[in-house]
């Protein structure tokens, strides 16, 4: 559900923006979009009000709405993992309907400096935290597969916002669906006729694979370094976009094999 953006007067009397409680009294809201630097809405962002326990996360669409908060001046902080965290401040009436929105900085990882023997890594997981620190899309790290120990791959995905893991079909494979798609078909078969399902496209070591000829879950977690997760064209970077992406995207890179001694 959109908020929109009105006075407080239109709030109250055109639009029924300030609710009323069942005692009915008025309720104060605030409501807004949170995005990237670059525009993009950003789902799964905490906002709390401070010295409050209001908290709510922001949908799909990066929308968000907080009721009962209380008249005054109060301070609203925006917090994700992997940008810096915003707080604005707002002088609120008691049933006001004020919008505040926020644009969230991602953050790069910042490593301890490490001395590396043998041969330099291919610059593909460089562009892979790269675009992690742009803050378009979901990423899965080598780290997090390592820490929660998935039996699967798409067990990983299920932690992620707009990501939705269906049930699975006779080659134990789940349907994966993203953003506001409709959920038509749950089964995902290899005969199946593609027009039946919005089907997520598969980047594997950057090449695409045909649909319906690739899931995620034909990997093991053990030989994946890292996943990217775009959940439409809006996140998708224009390396990704020779193929339609508006049913999402997943670009999986595999674990690269150790050197040998002595080269």
């Amino acid at each position: 559900m959109r908020f929109p953006l009105v006075s407080v007067v239109a709030a109250c009397v055109a639009v029924p923006l300030c609710g009323a409680d069942a005692r009915g009294q008025t309720v104060t809201i605030v409501h807004g979009i949170v995005s990237n630097i670059n525009g993009v809405k950003l789902p799964g962002v905490e906002v709390t009000v401070q010295n409050t326990a209001l908290r709510v996360v922001t949908n799909d669409s990066g929308e968000y709405r907080i009721d009962g908060v209380p008249a005054g001046r109060v301070r609203v902080f925006a917090r994700r993992l992997g940008f810096k965290p915003l707080d604005k401040g707002v002088k609120l009436a008691e049933g006001e309907a004020r919008q505040l929105d926020f644009d969230l900085e991602g953050i790069p990882d910042m490593l301890d400096s490490v001395k590396i023997f043998g041969r330099p890594s291919s610059s593909r997981m460089a562009d892979f935290y790269n675009r992690r620190a742009m803050g378009l899309g979901a990423f899965v790290t080598r780290d997090e597969i390592d820490r929660r120990h998935p039996s699967k791959p798409t067990d990983m995905l299920r932690m992620l916002a707009g990501v939705r893991v269906g049930t699975a079909d006779q080659f134990d494979r789940p349907s994966v669906t993203m953003g506001r798609q409709p959920l038509q078909a749950q089964s995902f078969t290899r005969n199946q006729s593609s027009a039946s399902v919005c089907r997520v496209n598969y980047y594997v070591d950057g090449n695409w694979m045909p649909t319906g000829t690739f899931h995620i879950d034909d990997l093991s977690p053990s030989a994946i370094e890292g996943i990217e997760v775009y959940r439409g064209p809006a996140e998708t970077p224009a390396r990704f976009r020779q193929r339609e992406t508006a049913c999402g995207l997943i670009v999986i890179w595999t674990r690269e094999p150790p050197p040998k001694e002595g080269m």
